[in-house]
């Protein structure tokens, strides 16, 4: 009877098989670790041995150390920012000691070659540099003081503090040998550069007064002082920039001058009345005295100026006449200040306008037009302005060239003095670095030892040493341990087996820890010890196969499964023992239980039980005795066995005949529960027969034996026969089965002993 059940599994399965998942496990390098802790404290033990080892046959080092200080005596000053700052010169003492210049001078001084520790020797001077290291201590680049630490690594103590205290010593006859060489050096080529200077800055001076005299400029600044651009004078440069200035100013007033004229003249041609002309005069006259000018009446005649004047009181003088008579005194007043006006002009010489007698007997002189007056003396002014901006003009361009001819000295000036700068510059640098030389003849360095060489043995080697072969050692060992690890495909935990398939698992039993306890169980009994859920009911494994029973009664009532078959991926995986035990809670449960063991190439259910064998399945379905007369009942209440009986010589034809239905169909009408003990699946094909007329199928996982591929095998062999899993029982958790042997029925003949060894032994106990 084929069965499909509800898969419920967190996670989902691999694509075209449902059994299957893809993932595999991921190696956790912690409990790698913890696993092998006592490998791998053996492996630190072995690697701390190996760095002794190392350490004796390389042999011990010796490490030299002191301390030198290094003080410039005179510091030279430098400007930084407008800032004088006093510091030192030198900044690679440390890459200076290391140079063979200094260690070779050592070699040659102290006769180094002839040491013990560089006794032949090709380069002595190469192998003090290998084993010297300096570090700076204190002070930075171009400090004054640096405090620098010094070591030297040898074979030989004494040699290690000879060889150090030479290097030291060495470096400061370098330090006064180069502070001499420097300063003869020095002042030579800056004596020398003073005296190719002095020639030549007095060349450029000379040069420089000479174009000065000849020059059409003007200098606020005498030769050779700090001049600027805006100490050179161009006159004509100055003068365009006026006449510019002039230009602007003559040309606004014509506009004004224009724009008058034109705005009168308009006004008379389109036949304004007398009124409104006078008022727009009135208007353009009392505009000029508020901006306190004469823009338009105003000129160089005297005649214009006496203009300017009389318009505004005659225009005054009529509008005051057409409101009161010639006796009024406002009209009296304005003639009086005519009048003025006149002698004034008249004693300059300017022709007054011609006069006639008045009713009372003064001179008063003839009507004028005040528009038409006023409007001839704009544009006299008009005219004026124009010859004005034509003179102007003139005048701008003759200066205007003439400050372009000039602009070649002022470029020939800046050059010159430019020139006379820079020498003047270097040459003032030399002579005050002269006087400094002068002033510090013991410029230098001064080397003090203020630590004395003490030689000690070099235990960073030792720690390098024993830590290096350590490290090595243990590393090796637990990169073996995570390529086996790697390597190893088996089933090592419940989510190994939960990434490798979808089907539910129904518990873990563990392995079984110490069979031998229910040994005398067994002898009283005759029961195997392996039984232990009935001689330890209170054990681990015990309460774990409740576990299982538990989910069992869940998964089997969903599927309303009666008739279950338990199989295994191969032979060893305890499916035998795993069953029995279970059949034995579920009895003990209540339940009805028949037990038949259908592996009919290597039975051992009748082993576990102490049963006989002579009668059992094969007899049945040859027919040869019935299905009661072949149950053998047990010690436990509600437990019944079929055992498989006489081991038939094709067990896969008797397996397939229609007698094993009808068998377990009046099997599942007597019991409540009917469990079929059958074959691993990888060995024969009896399982997938058998699972043609059952309601459903564990599967027992040997935990930590089991290999991954041959899992994924088996269930695509279940896939392959359309057979679906109820679920599976992962077996052994925290132990190792012994080996399950299949001889001559399975792979190559029947075992003698189906049990592993130990197992076989107390399966035979009576």
């Amino acid at each position: 009877m084929n069965f499909q059940l509800n898969k419920s599994n967190n996670t989902a399965p691999a694509a075209g098989n449902p059994l299957l998942n893809s993932s595999e496990p991921a190696i956790d390098l912690v409990q790698l670790a913890l696993r092998n802790i006592f490998l791998l404290m053996l492996a630190g033990i072995i690697g701390g041995a190996m760095g002794v080892g190392v350490y004796k046959l390389l042999g011990p080092k010796y490490v030299a150390e002191s301390k030198i200080l290094v003080k410039l005596k005179n510091p030279m000053p430098i400007q930084t920012d407008g800032k004088q700052i006093v510091v030192g010169e030198r900044s690679a003492h440390v890459e200076i000691i290391r140079s063979p210049r200094v260690v070779e001078r050592a070699v040659r001084d102290s006769n180094l070659g002839e040491l013990p520790s560089l006794a032949g020797s090709d380069d002595p001077g190469q192998d003090i540099v290998e084993g010297l290291k300096i570090t700076r201590v204190a002070g930075e680049d171009h400090h004054q003081l640096n405090i620098l630490g010094l070591q030297y690594t040898s074979k030989k103590k004494e040699d290690a503090k000879i060889i150090l205290n030479a290097v030291i010593k060495a470096y400061d006859e370098y330090l006064k040998d180069d502070a001499k060489d420097n300063y003869n050096e020095l002042s030579l080529l800056l004596r020398k550069i003073n005296e190719e200077l002095k020639p030549r800055l007095q060349e450029k001076i000379d040069e420089y007064q000479k174009f000065r005299e000849t020059a059409p400029l003007i200098w606020k600044a005498p030769p050779g002082a700090d001049a600027g651009p805006n100490d050179v004078m161009n006159i004509h440069q100055q003068r365009v920039q006026a006449i510019a200035t002039e230009r602007v100013k003559v040309e606004l007033l014509r506009q004004e001058v224009a724009s008058r004229v034109y705005t009168l003249n308009d006004a008379i041609k389109r036949g304004e009345s007398r009124e409104a002309l006078l008022l727009l005069v009135k208007t353009f006259l009392q505009k000029d005295q508020q901006s306190n000018t004469q823009t338009v009446v105003t000129g160089e005649s005297q005649k214009q100026q006496l203009d300017s004047q009389l318009l505004p009181l005659i225009l005054e003088e009529q509008q005051l006449l057409e409101r009161f008579d010639v006796h009024h005194p406002s009209v009296k007043n304005v003639r009086e200040r005519m009048v003025r006006v006149e002698n004034y002009y008249r004693l300059q010489g300017v022709e007054l306008p011609t006069l006639e007698k008045s009713e009372d007997g003064t001179d008063k002189p003839v009507a004028v037009d005040p528009v038409q007056t006023y409007l001839t003396a704009l544009s006299q002014q008009e005219q004026v302005l124009t010859n004005r901006l034509e003179e102007l003009e003139k005048l701008f361009q003759a200066s205007t060239q003439k400050a372009k001819d000039f602009s070649r000295f002022e470029a020939e000036d800046q050059i010159l003095s430019d020139e006379l700068k820079r020498i003047k510059s270097i040459h003032d640098i030399v002579v005050n670095r002269i006087e400094e030389l002068t002033l510090v003849r013991d410029k230098g360095y001064n080397l003090q030892q203020i630590s004395p060489a003490r030689a000690e043995s070099d235990i960073k080697r030792i720690i390098k040493i024993l830590g290096g072969c350590l490290i090595f050692v243990v590393s090796s060992a637990y990169g073996l341990l995570f390529l086996r690890e790697m390597r190893d495909t088996s089933l090592r935990s419940l989510t190994d087996l939960q990434n490798l398939t979808s089907v539910p698992i129904l518990g873990a039993l563990p392995a079984i820890g110490n069979p031998t306890k229910n040994l005398e169980a067994a002898r009283q009994t005759g029961l195997a010890p392996m039984l232990y859920y009935y001689h330890d009911p209170g054990s681990p494994e015990a309460e774990a196969c409740r576990s299982v029973r538990s989910t069992f009664f869940v998964r089997t009532g969903d599927a309303n499964a009666r008739i279950v078959q338990f199989t295994s991926a191969e032979p060893g995986d305890g499916k035998t023992t795993c069953i029995a035990n279970l059949a034995i809670s579920i009895a003990q449960a209540g339940k009805k239980v028949l037990l038949i063991d259908a592996d009919l190439r290597r039975p051992m259910v009748h082993r576990l039980f102490g049963l006989r064998e002579e009668v059992g399945l094969s007899e049945t379905l040859t027919g040869e005795v019935d299905l009661k007369d072949a149950v053998q009942r047990t010690y436990i209440e509600n437990l019944t066995i079929l055992t498989a009986g006489v081991i038939p010589p094709k067990p896969a034809e008797l397996l397939s005949s229609a007698k094993l239905h009808y068998l377990l169909g009046e099997a599942a009408r007597e019991y409540d529960f009917v469990l079929i003990d059958s074959p691993p699946v990888l060995a024969v094909s009896d399982p997938f027969i058998l699972a043609q007329s059952v309601d459903a199928v564990m599967l027992v996982v040997r935990m930590h034996k089991n290999r991954r591929p041959s899992i994924k095998r088996a269930l695509e062999q279940f896939e392959s026969h359309e057979i679906d899993l109820l679920g599976t029982i992962a077996n052994g958790m925290q132990g190792k089965s012994g080996e399950y042997l299949y001889k001559g029925g399975y792979a190559g003949g029947y075992s003698k002993n189906p049990l592993a060894p130990k197992e076989a032994e107390l399966a035979k106990t009576p």
